[in-house]
């Protein structure tokens, strides 16, 4: 039984397919392209469908976002680590540590709609609970701005709230 969740934002279409043994976890689609993701790979294509590039060797890499001038790919991993890639080849990936002790999970990160930052959300054990924070990015580098606590995050969305 298939289970999909679609998110449509204004330039890009999010889906996640949580269909027990799927090959594409998670794909966007916007500006031009269609990022699939599964877990240990990340695929490129064009808006027919033709593949033009991929990268595999990953873990846990389940999100992704498209820059809005379309130039690179931000993929976000379950961890500590999100990469950010060059469109339409994948070349000059970039490893980015998140800030010490926190980590993403289950999470999806956004580009400003300009594109000129990347918002990341983050958790980090506190006493007793986890804390969420949102970092910036600036997306010429990817240098870390800051860090804003916060009490909302932009979590998965749950396989319940599925089609199937």
């Amino acid at each position: 039984m298939q289970k999909i969740l679609v998110i449509r934002e204004k330039n890009s279409v999010k889906t996640f397919d949580y269909t027990f043994q799927t090959r594409t976890f998670f794909t966007v689609c916007g500006y031009g392209y269609t990022i699939k993701l599964s877990g240990g790979s990340i695929v490129v294509c064009d808006g027919d469908g033709n593949k033009l590039s991929s990268r595999k060797g990953f873990n846990y890499l389940y999100t992704a976002d498209i820059r809005p001038d379309a130039k690179q790919v931000f993929a976000l991993e379950n961890g500590k680590h999100f990469y950010v890639f060059d469109l339409p080849d994948l070349s000059r990936g970039r490893r980015i540590t998140l800030p010490r002790g926190m980590e993403c999970i289950d999470l999806y990160g956004k580009y400003s709609e300009d594109g000129t930052r990347l918002f990341v959300p983050a958790m980090r054990y506190g006493t007793r609970s986890y804390d969420y924070f949102l970092c910036e990015y600036e997306t010429q580098d990817y240098t870390l701005c800051g860090v804003k606590k916060t009490k909302r995050l932009y979590p998965w969305p749950s396989p319940r709230d599925a089609d199937g």
